[in-house]
């Protein structure tokens, strides 16, 4: 290695520097999160956070220039490792098992990240301000999925997977996504009394999204495509 490319290596302070930097950014950001849940977009400010972390009010500015950059950060971070974790079914050749899957996937990546799942899909007004502004420049999240189910449904349809009653893909796109947004969003929310009235307080998540996958094979998969579907 000639002595132009060791100079232009980044130094170990410097590489360092760099991973402090990011564990601190997603330390913020983390506070953020279960702040901006807890507490509500209003009554969360960047000096909030940083006390609540335990770090300068001002050195704070150093990282995120205003909550609303926060916001913005936040927002696209959390998309993009969802998009990456449901691009993990797009290695299944069969469009049913791929619906299936991303449905597993979106469902276990919501139940892992609570506070992630419930600002980007249920997000407070002030929140959705600064949404609809970044989706201004970018595709919303919630538009992909519903565009990749609509791809995985036509493709079911037109390999006669499908009852031949169903025939907009749209539309049994659009129900396979409500039913896994609200088993999540019901898992991330409701009360002892309500889990009770839903299949007991002491049922797993687990149970639920089973019960989710077999009514939506039952009721739009024909006979043969449902006895070719694994059943785990």
């Amino acid at each position: 290695m000639d002595q132009e490319a060791v100079a232009s290596q980044p130094s170990v302070s410097e590489l360092r520097r760099e991973r402090e930097r990011v564990e601190m950014t997603e330390r913020i950001m983390d506070a953020a999160r279960e702040m901006f849940v807890r507490d509500g977009y209003e009554a969360v400010t960047l000096r909030k956070i940083a006390l609540a972390i335990e770090y300068s009010p001002g050195a704070i500015y150093q990282y995120f220039k205003d909550k609303q950059t926060l916001v913005m950060t936040i927002i696209r971070k959390d998309s993009q490792d969802l998009r990456e974790h449901l691009l993990k079914c797009l290695t299944r050749d069969d469009p049913i098992e791929q619906l299936v899957e991303m449905a597993r996937l979106y469902a276990t990546w919501g139940i892992a990240h609570p506070n992630h799942y419930r600002l980007m899909l249920v997000p407070p007004p002030a929140w959705a301000e600064q949404d609809r502004e970044l989706h201004q420049q970018d595709i919303p999240l919630e538009q992909e999925v519903l565009s990749v189910l609509n791809v995985l449904v036509r493709e079911a349809m037109q390999r006669g997977l499908v009852k031949e009653r169903y025939t907009e893909p749209a539309l049994v796109a659009a129900t396979l996504w409500a039913g896994i947004h609200g088993v999540v969003l019901l898992e991330l929310t409701m009360s002892p009394e309500v889990r009770a009235l839903l299949g007991g307080v002491d049922t797993q998540f687990e149970a639920r999204f089973k019960t989710l996958r077999e009514v939506f094979l039952d009721g739009f998969l024909n006979d043969d495509a449902r006895r070719g579907t694994p059943q785990s």
